[in-house]
């Protein structure tokens, strides 16, 4: 009777294991089976994400700031947050509408070559270059490249009048003291006439309470109020004096 128990395991256990395989048959041909509609779909996708990427060959954004870039005079352009209102053509647009702005919530229409026309805002923030001390000078003091510094700043936050171009005040002497790293204005130094090199002058020569003039050339551009090196015409020599106009050298001996 033992043995026939055993007989009878022995028969079901490869009963279990035949039955166990036919299942991994099956569903290994199951798989096979769907293993082409699968890659049928994978190809699908493939396909339509292929043409949606050739049929869009431009950025709005990238269009937008390059038309800023060509119409408006900023350093530097910085667009964020675009919204878009409507289907993107294939192609870029003709022309480009500013509705409202363009700094700050800005509003655009861009015009295709067909006619069609689309809606696009975006937050614009327009950055330029301003002229900054690098550290504090009291007035009087005549400026030069060394005291200076450009940097970007938001132009929204530019002071009213801010020096954009250093040559618009290097050289000339400063109206009041001023602190380490402000935005400088053209009020902050004198208006004074920019006398340019070669400029024939006259030279005041003052020494020991007489008086002397002479015929000058400037040797280098200046400002009325500020010191200059200068040529006596007649005994080639050169000096240093301050112009007390356009015209005129005062030279101390």
């Amino acid at each position: 009777m033992r043995e026939n128990r055993r007989q009878d395991t022995g028969i079901s256990s490869q009963e279990s294991a035949v039955s166990r395989q036919r299942s991994k048959v099956r569903i290994t041909k199951s798989v096979y089976c769907l293993l082409p509609t699968v890659y049928c779909l994978l190809f699908t996708v493939y396909c339509l994400l292929s043409t949606a990427v050739m049929a869009i060959s431009w950025d709005p954004e990238e269009v937008l700031r390059q038309y800023l870039a060509d119409n408006y005079p900023w350093a530097r352009i910085e667009i964020s947050g675009v919204k878009i209102t409507g289907a993107i053509p294939d192609n870029a647009p003709d022309s480009i509408i500013v509705k409202k702005g363009p700094i700050g919530k800005g509003e655009f229409l861009f015009v295709f070559d067909d006619g069609e026309k689309m809606a696009v805002k975006a937050d614009v923030r327009a950055l330029d270059s301003v002229v900054k001390s690098k550290r504090p000078f009291k007035k009087g003091y005549v400026l030069s490249n060394e005291d200076i510094y450009l940097s970007e700043m938001d132009i929204n936050k530019m002071p009213k009048s801010s020096v954009q171009d250093p040559e618009e005040i290097i050289g000339k002497p400063l109206r009041r003291s001023i602190m380490a790293n402000i935005t400088l204005t053209e009020n902050v130094v004198e208006k004074s006439q920019l006398v340019d090199k070669g400029k024939q002058v006259v030279l005041l020569f003052n020494a020991r309470g007489f008086n002397i003039s002479a015929a000058g050339e400037t040797r280098e551009k200046g400002y009325v109020g500020t010191a200059v090196k200068v040529i006596n015409v007649s005994s080639k020599k050169e000096v240093r004096g301050v112009l007390i106009d356009e015209r005129t050298v005062k030279v101390e001996l």
